[in-house]
Parts: C-alpha cells; sequence; structure tokens
C-alpha cells in the first residue's frame, strides 16, 4: 500500500496541470467525413458571428464571456488503420460547416493507476480568440503534459485570451506506445510520432491562425512537465525549424538525476534520449509479445492489425519499467537527431526566445514519513553516491523526512539540471530564467499527522489557465504577474512590462526570476541559487555517474 499510494503521488504530480477531468465522450474510429458529418450534428449549437473558413473548410464556434472558441477542430487524417505509426497526415477536407463546439477525444492513454481511455483518432486542436479582438495577434500554441503517456489539450485557455488579447491553440497528439513506438519494421526513422503531431499541428497555425485573427510569424509554444520538454525537444527538432518565434518550457526537467526507478521512461530537457538501436531493440521486442515478431511475413501490417487494448497493456509503461516498446520521444534520427543539450553544444538548436524554469520542491520520485524510508530514497536514487548525499542532507537540518526528501530530489533532479540547460541555451540565444518559491499552494495541503505539505511542487503555482475553487489575494497578485509576463513575452519575446517586477535576460545578468505570491517576487543571481541547492556538488555528481 505505501508503495502505491507513493506511485499514485509521483503520477499525479506529473499531470498536475494536464486536463484528464474534462474528459468528454470520445468520437468513435470514423472517416474524417463521418467525423464531420457526427459533429455537425452536435447538440451545441455555434454561436453567431463565429463562422470561419480554413485550409480543410468551414467551421464555426462558440461565445463563451469576451471569448470565442473553435473546439475539435481535426488539424489531421486519423492515425488509425494504415496510418497508425506513420508520420501525420493531412485531414480529407469538408464543405458543410463543422460544428467546432466540443472537444475531440483525448488520444488513446493508459497509465495504471489513471484511468484508461480516449481514442486512436484524436488529432484535434482548439482555438480562443478574444471576441472584441483585431489581426494579428500574439499566438500562444499549448502543448499539454502528463509524461507523453496521459493527458489532453481539452482545457479552458480562455484566461490568456481575454486578458492578454492573444490567441491560443491547444492540441492533442499522440501518447505512450501510439506516440513513441519505434521498430525497424515501421521504417529507419519511426518513432517520435507524438513530437511530429506536435509540428503538424504548428503547421496547421501556420496556414490557418490569420483566420482567427492570429499572426503566424509571431508564435509561441509553451507547455508544463511532458509539455515543457516537449518545448526542449522542439528547440532541438530539425523538421520544427521556423514553426515558432518562442517557446516557454515550464517544469521540464523532471527525470531522476541518475536514471534511478521511475515509473516514467527518460524523457526531460536535461536527459540522454533512448537512441535509435535502443528504441529498435524494445520495439522488437514489443512486436514479438504482440505476436508479430521474427517469421512474421509483413510485420508493420500486423502491428497495425493489433487492438488498442493489446497495444497499451503490451507495452504498459514502455521498456524501461517492465513493459515493452518506447512510450516517450527518442533519437529516430529525423525529429530527434540528438538531445537538448548535445543542439545546443553543437549550435544545432532552432534559435528562439526563451523562458523556462522549474518550481523549488519537485519531487516525482517518492515520499518519505519515517528515517528509514528517507535513507533508503537515497540509497536506491543516488547508489553509490548516498553516503554523501545523506552527509550533504543530513535528516536533523529539517523539520521532517518529507521535507528533507524533497529538497534532495527537487535539487538534484530539477533546480540544479534548470540551472544548466538556462546556462547552455543562453550560449545560443536569449533566455529569461525563473524558479517558482510559493509555500502555499492550493488547495493549501495542511501538515501533520505524516502529510508533508507539498511546498512549491511541479508546476505548482504555474497560474495561466482559470483556477477553481478562486485563488486568494496573495496567489491571485502570483497570477497576474505571470499572465503579464507571458503575454509581453508572447508579444516581443521579452517579458518585461509596465507594473511588473524587472526580469532581464539571463544571458546578461545571470540573474533568476524568483515568482512569488504576495508581490514579493525577487531577483536571485545564479550563484545565489546555486548555493541554496548544493548545485557545485550535484553538477560533480552527474559528471562522476556512469554514463
Amino acid at each position: 500500500m505505501r508503495w502505491f499510494q507513493a506511485r499514485l503521488r509521483v503520477l499525479c504530480c506529473v499531470c498536475a496541470i494536464t486536463a484528464l477531468t474534462v474528459a468528454i465522450s470520445a468520437i468513435a474510429l470514423a472517416s474524417p467525413g463521418s467525423r464531420v458529418a457526427k459533429a455537425a450534428a452536435a447538440t451545441v449549437a455555434c454561436s453567431p458571428a463565429t463562422d470561419v473558413t480554413i485550409s480543410s473548410g468551414p467551421i464555426c464556434g462558440v461565445t463563451v464571456g469576451a471569448v470565442n472558441e473553435w473546439l475539435g477542430i481535426p488539424y489531421a487524417a486519423p492515425p488509425v488503420g494504415a496510418l497508425r505509426w506513420q508520420p501525420p497526415q493531412a485531414a480529407t477536407p469538408w464543405t458543410s460547416t463543422l460544428q467546432a463546439t466540443q472537444f475531440g477525444s483525448q488520444c488513446a492513454q493508459y497509465f495504471p493507476p489513471f484511468p484508461s481511455g480516449g481514442s486512436e483518432d484524436c488529432l484535434f486542436v482548439n482555438v480562443w480568440r478574444p471576441v472584441a479582438s483585431s489581426t494579428n495577434l500574439p499566438v500562444l500554441v499549448h502543448i499539454h503534459g502528463g509524461g507523453f503517456v496521459i493527458g489532453s489539450g481539452n482545457g479552458d485557455n480562455s484566461l490568456l485570451a481575454s486578458t492578454g488579447n492573444e490567441v491560443i491553440v491547444s492540441m492533442n497528439y499522440r501518447l505512450g506506445i501510439f506516440g513513441f513506438l519505434a521498430d525497424r519494421a515501421l521504417g529507419p526513422n519511426s518513432g517520435d510520432y507524438g513530437l511530429q503531431d506536435q509540428q503538424f499541428a504548428l503547421r496547421w497555425v501556420q496556414q490557418n491562425i490569420s483566420q482567427f485573427g492570429g499572426d503566424p510569424s509571431n508564435v509561441t509554444i509553451y507547455g508544463e512537465s511532458a509539455g515543457g520538454s516537449s518545448v526542449c525537444d522542439q528547440i532541438a527538432s530539425p523538421t520544427a525549424a521556423g514553426l515558432f518565434e518562442r517557446g516557454i518550457s515550464v517544469s521540464g526537467e523532471y527525470n531522476t538525476l541518475l536514471g534511478a526507478p521511475t515509473p516514467l521512461e527518460t524523457q526531460d530537457c536535461k536527459s540522454a534520449l533512448p537512441t535509435r538501436a535502443q528504441a529498435f531493440a524494445a520495439g522488437r521486442n514489443f512486436a514479438a509479445a504482440v505476436g508479430c515478431g521474427q517469421g512474421t511475413t509483413d510485420i508493420a501490417s500486423c502491428l497495425r492489425g493489433i487492438s488498442t487494448n493489446t497495444a497499451e497493456t503490451t507495452a504498459g509503461q514502455g521498456y524501461q519499467n517492465g513493459g515493452q516498446g518506447t512510450v516517450a520521444p527518442t533519437i529516430n534520427g529525423s525529429t530527434l537527431t540528438m538531445t537538448l543539450r548535445q543542439a545546443l553544444a553543437r549550435d544545432q538548436a532552432n534559435h528562439v526566445d526563451v523562458i523556462a524554469g522549474t518550481d523549488r520542491d519537485e519531487d516525482l520520485v517518492g515520499v518519505a514519513t519515517t528515517a528509514a524510508q528517507y535513507t533508503s530514497l537515497v540509497d536506491t536514487q543516488y547508489g553509490a553516491f548516498a553516503s554523501q548525499v545523506l552527509a550533504r542532507y543530513p535528516l536533523s537540518h529539517f523539520d521532517s523526512p518529507g521535507i528533507a526528501w524533497r529538497t534532495v530530489a527537487a535539487d538534484s533532479d530539477t533546480v540544479c539540471p534548470a540551472l544548466t540547460t538556462a546556462q547552455d541555451l543562453a550560449q545560443r540565444m536569449p533566455v529569461h530564467e525563473y524558479e517558482i518559491d510559493d509555500n502555499d499552494l492550493p488547495p493549501y495541503t495542511p501538515a501533520g499527522n505524516g502529510v508533508v505539505a507539498p511546498g512549491a511542487a511541479h508546476v505548482g503555482a504555474w497560474y495561466l489557465t482559470p483556477v477553481t475553487p478562486a485563488l486568494d489575494a496573495n496567489q491571485q497578485v502570483l497570477q497576474d504577474q505571470e499572465v503579464a509576463f507571458v503575454t509581453a513575452f508572447a508579444r516581443t519575446g521579452n517579458p518585461n512590462t509596465n507594473g511588473m517586477p524587472r526580469w532581464p535576460r539571463y544571458n546578461n545578468s545571470g540573474e533568476v526570476m524568483s515568482l512569488q505570491p504576495a508581490g514579493d517576487s525577487e531577483l536571485f543571481t545564479t550563484a545565489q541559487m546555486a548555493a541554496q541547492h548544493n548545485c557545485a556538488f550535484w553538477d560533480r555528481v552527474a559528471r562522476q555517474a556512469p554514463q
């Protein structure tokens, strides 16, 4: 039970900002034509003055308050049948008006203990635009999180549209085994279909966003958790060149420093992603496990013929976690030819404006409620370095084993790697770096009885969407700052705006914005931040660890 509770907490943190609670009725697998007919029969009627014609055909949406919304727009053909484990293809055009008034299905997902669901027919985008809008508005494209295995773009993105006078786009992209299986039988550059979907959605933006008042030459991509590491991947991807001008990576550092046990396949901004050889080996084992192994005449056709359930349950949590196949990005040789840090070192990354950062207390590894659990977690995660970790983080220095462990995990896995990534990015492009230092996050979990308040937990206090229940006055000030920073950044690449704390470029100042509630946001130097989190020690551990 303790293991299950710890694992549940890990996974809950991973999907903190994803839209799992807003799933709607799935649209069944169907041809694009029948998909349009089903949308036309939707019970939610279109609002006046929401008719738009995009490259695929006419659509209409709904007006909610001061925002027009178009939901569930197909941006690609359903990746089913012969298109399963293929790069995304253009949606079939339609002539009847598509009523884009309800979210499309989230992508098929399976990651216990989270509910399974969704559909392989899931490649939809959603658009939010201010009712009283002009043309050439900045465009922000949201990439949802969820460890590349859960989540969807089916959330409420009206806040930025209404407050910042911007056009917001969200997307669904293929997840888990359907988004990332690599197998030689599927092609020499197979895998990374989820990242290709993200890029296909960005090409849809280039072709269509002007019809919604957006400026296709002023696009910012942003995401949290796996969405944040997706931003890193797109900065590194040669096939994403020219698709966006700016990127905001939120909590994109979350894998363990040394690759020690975690439910998530190695995937974040700092990670050495699985090589093509590793991915192919995992794919070969997946194919054998579903009955499409050696001796099969046409392995690709066999794989495309298995059921959704068979594929998901066989994949499990991927080859690194007792399952089969790859369920997150890999170095597939085309979409990704190298990791972000490698691309930066070789000056082969896409040069864009960047905001990046993490939370002070991020911990996706486990929970320690006793001294023995704390020691065990340190031993498991750091192996030969465990004694050094315990000497540097003695339990006597902390109020509880839980706070001690979350401090160790955050320093090693997120905060210090984020500073390293920022320093690498700043060698090549303009960067604004932040850390969220907010001790009192909703829902304001009290400590006591073995419970440790989460502190500034994974993606905590990143408030770009409406929050329910309403934020208190102190947190509201922080939300106002974040929305103002992001709005200014999306317009010019500079987050500074009147009435907000000054946020200098990291390249020039080496300063990190500490985002805090109640108007207390302030700047720290890299040296101060590194000293607080023992980054010299953790950087040394990372360098000495076996590769």
